[in-house]
């Protein structure tokens, strides 16, 4: 009797002191390195996400107008990394702050959009359905809450779990996404530390499920999710480096399946492409073509709350003489019209949904596909800061939909003008 006290006494110690030790990691990490900063990942633990043998590196062909345009729009932007690709062609490559085409560089929960992929792969390959639920792959939730087995995968992939999570917690800073972000053991936190806070259905930006997507990948191919990243996209898409993926400790080497995927600009810009080509690369079906017809098109992903299976989407505008010009221009480039509103000037600006969507990351990380226009915009950088654009607006209107050369026209105009202004005089 006293043998079994002892044992559960020095039991029960041990757990404490795991729980406490982890805690405390998880409070130094906060206080010392606080926010979270595009550099995060070169203190942080990681693993390696291997390439292949094979590169696929796309023809360069810079556009002289958009590079007049984006050089002198993102400087001092904050940007990192700025490149468009149109029809497989990198028609502008800019780096800043020191870093270059061989930088590997965070995408925080862009990696999100790559999880996506891995989860369509996985039901591709008959390992789980996004029908089923959780508690399928993960029994021991079950023990947590009956509740668990009413959330299924479809539910994680579309931010509608109903898992209690602070996203941005204020009152206590060290609860939520700190103990996702900064903790030590991921694994049990999702395992054993899970509660509900409502039923599922309901749409709520929460990284939590992403995170959970990334335990139930792991059980059922296996293998480690930075593994089965290299084997399914990674070697076969020939990106151009090894990747890295932060991990919470160098001890349970659980990856950060919410963030944190960290490469160059170009091989994140081969997730754009991948679903620009409906999963295929170079004629063999990487992703499945239904998985990819899902969130292929922004309208889709708009009439979903403007998220789907880790996708956004958003909207663009452009300025007309009257409100029938605006309806007009959506039939013909098939746009959703979204409605009008009259300027001060007399014109009209009106606002489209289009075929463009996005894989986004806080701190302003883009991965914008146009299949439209048949172009790819990646951003990477810190939080976005300019005095005449808004990011979203920048990447939508102004370089996806290519209102820029607008922009030129009328600079070009203006120097005439005062060509003209000068003759004159």
């Amino acid at each position: 009797m006293k043998k079994s006290i002892l044992k559960i006494s020095v039991l029960l110690i041990l757990v404490i002191t795991a729980f406490y030790c982890e805690s405390c990691t998880m409070v130094y990490r906060s206080v010392v390195h606080g926010q979270a900063d595009v550099t995060d990942h070169e203190w942080q633990p990681s693993v390696a996400v291997e390439k292949g043998e094979n590169e696929f590196i796309f023809a360069v062909k810079t556009d002289t107008e958009l590079a007049s345009f984006l050089d002198e729009t993102l400087q001092g932007s904050n940007t990192n990394a700025f490149m468009v690709i149109k029809n497989d062609t990198i028609i502008y490559e800019r780096y800043f702050n020191e870093y270059n085409e061989n930088s590997l560089l965070t995408s925080f929960s862009v990696a999100k959009s790559f999880v996506s992929a891995l989860v369509g792969i996985a039901q591709g390959e008959g390992l789980l359905s996004e029908n089923e639920p959780i508690t399928t792959y993960l029994p021991e939730l079950l023990k947590q809450d009956r509740d668990f087995e009413k959330i299924t995968v479809k539910h994680l992939l579309n931010m509608q779990s109903g898992i209690k999570f602070d996203e941005y917690p204020v009152l206590n800073p060290f609860t939520g996404m700190a103990r996702l972000y900064y903790g030590t053991n991921i694994r049990d936190k999702i395992l054993y530390g899970m509660t509900i806070e409502e039923a599922p259905g309901r749409f709520n930006y929460r990284s939590i499920d992403t995170q959970v997507l990334g335990v139930i990948l792991e059980r059922v191919t296996q293998i480690s999710v930075e593994e089965y990243l290299s084997e399914k996209l990674w070697r076969p898409l020939g990106m151009k480096s090894d990747a890295t993926w932060t991990v919470d400790s160098k001890r349970k080497k659980m990856v950060k399946s919410f963030c944190c995927l960290n490469a160059t600009a170009e091989d994140f810009a081969k997730l754009g492409r991948l679903y620009l080509n409906g999963g295929k690369y170079n004629g063999v079906q990487i992703v499945p073509a239904d998985w990819v017809a899902k969130t292929d098109s922004g309208k889709k992903i708009r009439s979903h709350f403007g998220y789907k299976n880790k996708w956004w989407t958003g909207s663009h505008y452009d300025i007309f003489d009257t409100e029938e010009e605006g309806i007009a221009y959506a039939k013909t480039n098939n746009k959703e019209f979204l409605g009008t509103k009259k300027l001060k000037n007399g014109k009209y600006v009106s606002y489209f949904q289009g075929d463009d969507y996005n894989a986004l990351g806080i701190l302003g990380q883009h991965v914008y596909v146009n299949p439209t226009e048949n172009i790819i915009v990646v951003r990477l950088g810190d939080y976005w800061k300019h005095h005449q654009f808004y990011l979203s607006e920048f990447i939508y209107t102004y370089v996806g939909n290519e209102r820029y050369k607008k922009m030129l026209s009328k600079k070009a105009t203006t120097v005439i003008s005062k060509q003209k202004l000068v003759v004159k005089k």
